[in-house]
C-alpha cells in the first residue's frame, strides 16, 4: 500500500448535525498586526548554489601529540592550513579525545583546546542537560567491538571498524574535518543503497532516503504542523544502520551512530555519503556495534541516554480532547456519551478553553469554576477515570497600567528571576496564546522552584491528575523581544486568526480526508459554495514578503546569533532561525556562562518537560506522574513522552504515523501517539474509524481535534462506535502484555512496537515496510491505510525459516507461502492482527478502566511455534508507584505438552487463571493437571474443547488457582 507524497485536501460542506464547537467568550482584545511575526527571509545553505563547499576551502586538521591508554587516546589537532572561514571563524586548536567506554561503545570527541566559562556552552553540551557517560568499569580497547583508526594524510581523517570482521561503520577517509565557531561539518562513506533509520523527529517514510535533508531545529507551525520531510518539534540525532548479506541465511550486521549536539544541524543522505553538518557545539559522536537493530537500540538507550520511563498502568487507557469543550457540563456529556456507547474512556483532558483568557493556572469565570470542577472531577475519580489539561510554558505578563489585569503568578516568577531576558536589560517579552509573555528560563533552579509551587498551588485549587505540555518547541508568535515598550497594551490576540475566530477566512475548516468527493458525493458536491462564500467574505491575508538577508560573512571575534551564516533549511516561512521562535540572542540566567537561545533552543522542550516532571512528582509524592511533551530531546524518555503534533485529518498523516511512532522507539520514547482522527481539518467516518483502529495499538491512544471542525469522538458514528468498541476491548485485554513491554522497555532499553526489519533483521525484503508493525515480538498488526478498502495486503515474515503465524481472532495458522503479501480480508469494523508461534501471551478481560480490567481473572494465549513450544513473560506491580516495590516477574514456557509459569517476587494481586487456550496443538489431550508450589490442585471444574484447526481451549481454571494465579510457580500438565 502506497501514499502520494502529496496529501491534497477534499472540500465538501460541513456535516449536518457535528457543527464545530466555539471557545467561550473572551473580552474583546486588540489583535496584533501581522508584520509583528515578520522575519527577514535567508537561503538556505543546501539550495544556494553560491555557497562556499567547506570541503573544498578548509584545510582541515592535523593530529599530533598523540597519547594512547588502555581505554582510548588523546591528541592535539591543529588547523592544517590558512583559515578558510566559510561560515564562522575556524577554531586553531582542538582536543581529539577516543574512548573505548565499554565492548560495544566507542566515543570519538573533537572540542576546542582552549575553554573557559565565557565560551564553555558555546561548544560543550552540559552533562546536566542530557547524560553523556563514561569510560565503563574494565572497559579497554583491547576487549572492544570496534576500532578507531586515523591518518594525517593529507589531514586528519578517521574509521571506525569492527575489530572482528574489519567492516568499516564510520569512515571519515577522503574527506575535511571542519571546526568553525558557528559550523561544523564532518562526511562519512556509505556503503551503495544504505539503509538508515531514526534522525527523529520527521514526517517521513520509516527507511530514510538516500537523497534526503534532515533538519533539526524545533518549530511550530500553525498552518500545517505536519508537513512531510520538514524539521518538526523534535531533535534525536541519532540513526541506525543496517546493512544486509548477500544469501538468504546470511545474517545482517546492524549500527548505531549518535551525535550528542543541541545546536541547529543538519545531515544530508547522499548516495553513497552523509554529511553532518552543525551551527555550533563540538563532535561528541557515539558509535555503537550492534549487531541486529534491537541490541543496538538497546545499547543507545541503556548505555547512553537512559531507558524510558515506565508509564502507570491507568496511562495506557484511552483518553479523550478537544479543543474546545466549553465547560465541565460539557465534559460530563463527553463521559456520559462514551459509556451509554460502552466504549472505554479512561481520561479527559482540556485544551486552552479552561483557562482564563489563556493564563497558565488560572479557571475560566462562568464556564470552569473551581467548584463545578471539584465536583467534576469528585465524579470522575469515583469512576477511576482521571483529568488531564494543557499546559504552556509561558507565563502572561499583566497589563501594569490595569489594576484589574493583575497576575500573582508573573509576579512569583519575576520575583524569583525566573525567566529567560533580553540581554541584560529586561526579561525576553515573546507572544503566546495569552498576549505579550514571557518563559521561565528552565535550566535555572529558581525556575525550578516557581514552576513546582505554581504546580502543587494549582492543585490545592483543582485535583487535576497531570498535564500535557504544549508549544514548547520555544514558540514565540513574533520576531525578538517584540512585547518591549508595549506591555501597557495587554491583552492582546496573537497577530493572526485562530480556528474558530469569527468573521475570519478559518472560522469554519471545510476540509476533508482524501476520498470523502466518493463516499459522500452529495455532500462533496456542495461544498465549494460555503467555502467560497467564505473565502470571498473573508479572504486570507496576503503575506507581505520579508526582505532576504545576504549570507552573512564571517566576521573575526564576532558570532552573528540570528542569522549565521551557515543557514540551516527550517521549514518556516522565510528559513529564518528567528521565525516563531524565542529568538537565538535571547539570554539564559547560568551564572558565568551566559548562554543563549542560539545554543539551547532545541533544548527547551527538554528542559521544560523535566521541570513539569519533577514539579508533578511534588504534587504526586510517590507516583509516577502523567505527562507528555511536545518537544523532545535526547534523553527526554528518562522522564517524558511525546505526541506527533497537530496531525491532519488524512490518510496520509495517519499513514506516516506508524513510521512516526517507529522513530520514537529508536529514539527511547516508546510512549507516543498521535492525535487520533486527525486535529487539523474534519474526519470522516471512515478514517476516524481506522485510525481508532490504528491508534489502538499505540501506547498513548487519545482523540484529539480543533474547534472550527465537526466533532469526532469515537461515539459520533454508529460504525466507528463498534469497530472502537472491538478494537478497544483487544487494547485493554493486552495491557498486561504492553505493560510487561514497557517494564523491559525500562529495565533493558527494549522496545514496545517494533518495526518487522528488527524481529526478522536477515530478511532484506523488509527494510522499507512500513504499513505493518509488531507490538513487541509476538503480535504483528496489518492496519487499514487507505479508503474505500475491505481487505488489506500483509506480509508474513520468518515463513522461510518455519515461523507460525495464527490469526489473532481465531488462532487458526495462516496458510502463507515464504514472501507472499497476503490479502487478508478486513471489513470496516475489523482490523487483521495476528500472533506469532512461539510466544505466550498473558491477557484479563476488558473492564471499563484500566482499573476493572485489572481484576478480571487471567488468561493465556500459548501460539507454538513448529517445534510444539513457546514463552512468555508478565510484570506486575501496583501500576503506580514512582519507585516499583513489591514487583513480580512471571516467566512462562511450554514445551512437552507442559505449561511452567516460574515466579519471582512479592507482589500478589490475588487474581486466578480462568483459561488457557494453545494454539497450534497437534493432538487432543483429554485432562489436564495444575500444580501450585509443588502441590496439586482441584481441577474438577476445569473443562477442555478442541476447535477444528488445532486450537485447544482450557476453561474453568479459577478453582485450581483461587488465591492468586501467580502467589507461587505453577505448573499444567496435558494428559
Amino acid at each position: 500500500m502506497r501514499v502520494s507524497r502529496t496529501l491534497a485536501w477534499v472540500l465538501p460542506a460541513v456535516v449536518t448535525g457535528q457543527k464545530p464547537q466555539y471557545p467561550p467568550p473572551f473580552p474583546p482584545t486588540p489583535i496584533l498586526p501581522s508584520s509583528i511575526n515578520y522575519a527577514p527571509s535567508v537561503t538556505p545553505n543546501i539550495v544556494d548554489t553560491t555557497a562556499p563547499n567547506a570541503q573544498i576551502v578548509c584545510p582541515g586538521y592535523k593530529a599530533s601529540d598523540v597519547q594512547e591508554t588502555t581505554a582510548g587516546l588523546s591528541a592535539d589537532l591543529t588547523l592544517a592550513g590558512q583559515e578558510c572561514n566559510a561560515y564562522g571563524n575556524d577554531v586553531k586548536d582542538l582536543t581529539l579525545s577516543v574512548q573505548y567506554q565499554s565492548r560495544e561503545r566507542l566515543v570519538v570527541r573533537m572540542y576546542p583546546k582552549y575553554l573557559a566559562p565565557s565560551n564553555q556552552s558555546l561548544y560543550i553540551l552540559s552533562p546536566s542537560l542530557t547524560p553523556q557517560p563514561g569510560i565503563g568499569h574494565g572497559a579497554s580497547k583491547a576487549s572492544s567491538d570496534l576500532t578507531f583508526t586515523w591518518t594525517n594524510s593529507p589531514s586528519f581523517q578517521f574509521k571506525i571498524a569492527r575489530a572482528v570482521s574489519g567492516e568499516v561503520i564510520f569512515d571519515t577517509y577522503g574527506h575535511k574535518i571542519v571546526f568553525e565557531d558557528q559550523l561544523l561539518e564532518l562526511v562519512t562513506n556509505m556503503v551503495p543503497q544504505y539503509n538508515i533509520y531514526g534522525l527523529a523527529e520527521n514526517l517521513r517514510g520509516f527507511r530514510i532516503p538516500n537523497n534526503f535533508t534532515q533538519t533539526f531545529w524545533n518549530a511550530y507551525n500553525l498552518d500545517n504542523d505536519q508537513e512531510l520531510d520538514v524539521n518538526g518539534h523534535s531533535v534525536h540525532p541519532v540513526y541506525l544502520e543496517t546493512r544486509y548479506g548477500n544469501g538468504r541465511n546470511e545474517s545482517s550486521m546492524s549500527h548505531g551512530v549518535y551525535a550528542r549536539n543541541a545546536h541547529g544541524q543538519e545531515w544530508l543522505m547522499r548516495d553513497e555519503r552523509v554529511t553532518y553538518r552543525t551551527i555550533g557545539g563540538s563532535f561528541d559522536l557515539y558509535f555503537l556495534s550492534g549487531s541486529t537493530p534491537k541490541e543496538v537500540i538497546s545499547q543507545y538507550q541503556s548505555g547512553i541516554v537512559g531507558t524510558p520511563y515506565i508509564p502507570a498502568y491507568w496511562h495506557l487507557g484511552f483518553q479523550q480532547v478537544r479543543w474546545s469543550y466549553q465547560n465541565w457540563s460539557n465534559l460530563q456529556d463527553v463521559v456520559d456519551a462514551y459509556a451509554a456507547q460502552n466504549i472505554q474512556l479512561e481520561g479527559l483532558m482540556s485544551d486552552l478553553d479552561y483557562l482564563k483568557m489563556n493564563r497558565d493556572f488560572t479557571d475560566n469565570p462562568g464556564h470552569y469554576d473551581i467548584g463545578p470542577g471539584k465536583d467534576f472531577l469528585d465524579r470522575l475519580h469515583a469512576n477511576g477515570q482521571y483529568y488531564m489539561p494543557i499546559l504552556d510554558p509561558n507565563i502572561y505578563v499583566p497589563n501594569p497600567a490595569n489594576a484589574s489585569d493583575a497576575y500573582p503568578t508573573y509576579d512569583r516568577g519575576a520575583e524569583l528571576q525566573a525567566y529567560i531576558r533580553n540581554g541584560n536589560d529586561s526579561f525576553y517579552y515573546g507572544v503566546e496564546w495569552p498576549g505579550f509573555s514571557v518563559f521561565p528560563d528552565f535550566i535555572t533552579p529558581q525556575a525550578q522552584q516557581f514552576w513546582t509551587e505554581q504546580c502543587l498551588a494549582f492543585h490545592e485549587k483543582l485535583a487535576y491528575d497531570g498535564f500535557w505540555l504544549d508549544v514548547n518547541d520555544a514558540t514565540s508568535f513574533c520576531t525578538g523581544s517584540c512585547g518591549q515598550g508595549l506591555i501597557e497594551e495587554n491583552p492582546i490576540h496573537v497577530p493572526f486568526a485562530l480556528p474558530g475566530d469569527p468573521n475570519t477566512s478559518v472560522a469554519v475548516d471545510y476540509r476533508y480526508p482524501e476520498m470523502f468527493n466518493i463516499t459522500n458525493a452529495t455532500e462533496a458536491a456542495s461544498a465549494s459554495s460555503a467555502m467560497m462564500s467564505q473565502s470571498i467574505m473573508y479572504p486570507t491575508p496576503s503575506v507581505t514578503p520579508t526582505p532576504t538577508v545576504g549570507r552573512t560573512l564571517a566576521t573575526p571575534g564576532v558570532r552573528n546569533l540570528t542569522y549565521p551564516p551557515y543557514a540551516i533549511n527550517n521549514f518556516l516561512p522565510g528559513h529564518s532561525l528567528q521565525k516563531q521562535v524565542i529568538s537565538p540572542d535571547a539570554t539564559h540566567n547560568d551564572g558565568p556562562y551566559n548562554s543563549t537561545e542560539y545554543e539551547l533552543h532545541n533544548l527547551y522542550g527538554h528542559t521544560s518537560g523535566n521541570a513539569t516532571y519533577n514539579a508533578l512528582k511534588a504534587v504526586f509524592p510517590g507516583k509516577r506522574p502523567f505527562f507528555i511533551n511536545r518537544s523532545t530531546f535526547s534523553g527526554s524518555g528518562n522522564f517524558s513522552r511525546h505526541w506527533g503534533g497537530d496531525t491532519n485529518s488524512m490518510w496520509g498523516n495517519m499513514y506516516f504515523g506508524i513510521s512516526q511512532a517507529l522513530q520514537f522507539s529508536i529514539a527511547g520514547i516508546p510512549y507516543f501517539g498521535v492525535e487520533t482522527c486527525g486535529f487539523n481539518g474534519n474526519a470522516d467516518m471512515e478514517l476516524c474509524t481506522r485510525w481508532m483502529q490504528l491508534s489502538a495499538w499505540f501506547p498513548l491512544y487519545r482523540n484529539h481535534n480543533n474547534r472550527n471542525t465537526i466533532a469526532q469522538e469515537a461515539y459520533r458514528w454508529s460504525t466507528t462506535a463498534e469497530a472502537t468498541r472491538r478494537i478497544m476491548n483487544i487494547r485493554y485485554s493486552l495491557l498486561p502484555y504492553t505493560y510487561t513491554l514497557f517494564h523491559r522497555a525500562n529495565v533493558a532499553g527494549e522496545t514496545v512496537l517494533r518495526a518487522l526489519p528488527w524481529e526478522f533483521p536477515n530478511d532484506p525484503s523488509l527494510k522499507a515496510v512500513e504499513t505493518q508493525f509488531m507490538s513487541g515480538p509476538a503480535l504483528l498488526v496489518t492496519p487499514v491505510l487507505a479508503p474505500l478498502a475491505t481487505s488489506v495486503q500483509g506480509v508474513f515474515p520468518g515463513i522461510a525459516d518455519g515461523t507460525l503465524w495464527y490469526d489473532f481472532y481465531t488462532l487458526q495458522k495462516i496458510s502463507v507461502a515464504a514472501g507472499e503479501n497476503k490479502t487478508l480480508d478486513a471489513p470496516l469494523v475489523h482490523q487483521p492482527v495476528h500472533v506469532r508461534g512461539g510466544h505466550i501471551v498473558p491477557m484479563q478481560k476488558a473492564g471499563n478502566t484500566t482499573k476493572t480490567s485489572r481484576l478480571s481473572p487471567w488468561s493465556l494465549v500459548v501460539a507454538l511455534d513448529r517445534d510444539g513450544k513457546a514463552e512468555g513473560e508478565l510484570y506486575l506491580d501496583n501500576g503506580i508507584n514512582l519507585v516499583p516495590n513489591p514487583t513480580k516477574n512471571v516467566e512462562f514456557t511450554f514445551a512437552n505438552d507442559t505449561l511452567h509459569a516460574t515466579v519471582s517476587g512479592d507482589y500478589q494481586d490475588g487474581i486466578p487463571l480462568a483459561n488457557i487456550t494453545i494454539a497450534g496443538i497437534n493432538w487432543r489431550p483429554q485432562q489436564v493437571s495444575v500444580e501450585s508450589g509443588g502441590e496439586s490442585c482441584n481441577t474438577q471444574r476445569a473443562r477442555l474443547s478442541c476447535d477444528d484447526g488445532d486450537v485447544l481451549r482450557i476453561t474453568g481454571l479459577e478453582q485450581a488457582t483461587h488465591g492468586g494465579a501467580w502467589r507461587s510457580s505453577l505448573t499444567v500438565k496435558l494428559h
